[in-house]
């Protein structure tokens, strides 16, 4: 099996036999021939000692190893990166499994020990421009495998499969720039850890890194990857006060979410399943000096955020309006409305309310809205002239009418005592 790797070269060193026997009568053991062959030099790849034998022990028996020492050399323009694998080609299968191999650099470095049949592409190391890498192959031959493969044999051939070096650029932009600051971007070679750290400016908050559609990393500044391809990403801030709180949302497999902030609460249906995002509540003044036609204002205002994949959301809000109790003399808590701030038209509107309620026994205002923008709690005023039917009202409306009837108990006595 060839490992096919885009602008690589493959160095194939083919040990073209290894002859295993034990014959009981001769005490014949296994012999390790080899042969070396190199196909495809493009990137500069040399591999020595060249056309002649790696091993050529015999009569080897069980519990026997054997070296071979390879050089692997970068005689071209590019760095590149290589690995190695072992195959059977031809033979029995119970000789290939039972023999071990070890390889290790110049250093000592052991990159990899175990069974021969389980070496494939395993990262040798890379090599820059006239660089080299000595290896040493050692094979050994299971001594608990005894006389039970007597006369048995295998073909093996090692694998050396070379890929051009590459580099990645890693770019990590602050969105918007005034919003804080994103280290990590630069060029890195393939497989290095890459780190990109964000940090917000006064007034922002670090929300998550953006590539394409997809969000990582929500609410948290560092993401940590690997480096495998040329990346683009967008370290994403939203701004924010002192009251600002942000609350990762996780949509179920039914698109369905709960994200509550002890008093407003948001509940997300038929959203895209299985994926994360990110909601803000910040308590906020927008519209404050502006009321809808024949309501007055509770003072309570909230301004709401998204992250885009939650866009299109149903969401039903559930906001607390204790804060604006009791409401002034003649109002009624059935009669508050929640409104949407409309950016554009700059007025409080009802647009993407589908529908709301008042629950007054626990002081809670609901609404199911398709738009995050700011909402404002309001209540239709009592009409002028109107006593309030408040709790004052009808403390005073008993004594009225003990005076009244008093006043008509004495017209009555006078008039009786003044007929003949």
């Amino acid at each position: 099996m060839y490992r096919k790797i885009a602008g690589s070269a493959a160095i194939i060193v083919m040990f073209l036999f290894i002859a295993v026997g034990m014959m009981l009568a001769t005490k014949t053991g296994w012999t390790f021939a080899s042969e070396l062959e190199i196909i495809g030099d493009d990137l500069g790849i040399t591999v020595t000692p060249a056309n002649t034998p790696l091993f050529t022990e015999q009569n080897m028996a069980p519990g026997d190893t054997s070296s071979a020492t390879v050089t692997v050399s970068n005689k071209g323009r590019h760095d590149f990166s290589f690995t190695l694998s072992a195959e059977k080609e031809s033979g029995d299968d119970s000789i290939y499994n039972v023999l071990w191999i070890d390889v290790t650099g110049r250093d000592l470095t052991e990159y990899y020990s175990g069974p021969l049949k389980d070496l494939t592409g395993i990262d040798i190391t890379r090599l820059a421009r006239d660089e080299y890498e000595e290896l040493t192959l050692t094979v050994t031959f299971d001594q608990s495998s005894g006389n039970l493969l007597q006369g048995a044999s295998t073909s093996v051939k090692f694998i050396f499969a070379a890929e051009q070096h590459r580099t990645y650029n890693i770019v990590a932009q602050p969105e918007p720039p005034e919003g804080g600051t994103v280290t990590g971007s630069g060029v890195y070679d393939h497989g290095d850890p890459v780190t990109l750290a964000a940090e917000a400016n006064d007034g922002y908050a670090f929300v998550y890194y953006l590539e394409g559609s997809a969000l990582y990393s929500i609410l948290e500044n560092e993401y940590t990857f690997t480096a495998l391809e040329d990346r683009s990403l967008i370290a994403e801030f939203w701004e924010a006060t002192e009251k600002t709180r942000f609350a990762r949302v996780d949509l179920d497999e039914n698109g369905y979410g709960l994200v509550d902030f002890d008093g407003v609460k948001l509940e997300f249906f038929d959203g895209t399943p299985n994926i994360s995002g990110v909601v803000s509540f910040t308590p906020c003044d927008t519209g404050k000096d502006s009321v809808p036609r024949g309501m007055a204002p509770t003072g309570l205002y909230f301004c709401f955020r998204r992250s885009p994949n939650l866009d299109g959301t149903r969401v039903r809000l559930e906001l607390s309006y204790a804060e604006a109790l009791p409401l002034p003399q003649g109002a009624q808590e059935s009669s508050l409305k929640l409104y949407r701030w409309n950016e554009t038209l700059q007025r409080w509107d009802q647009l993407f309310i589908v529908g709301q309620g008042v629950n007054t026994q626990e002081n809670i205002i609901w609404a199911d809205v398709d738009n995050f923008s700011a909402y404002g709690i309001f209540y239709k005023p009592p009409k002028p002239g109107v006593l309030p039917k408040t709790g004052a009202y009808l403390y005073w409306l008993i004594p009225l009418g003990l005076a009244v009837l008093a006043m008509g108990y004495y017209l009555l006595r006078r008039r009786a005592k003044t007929q003949p």
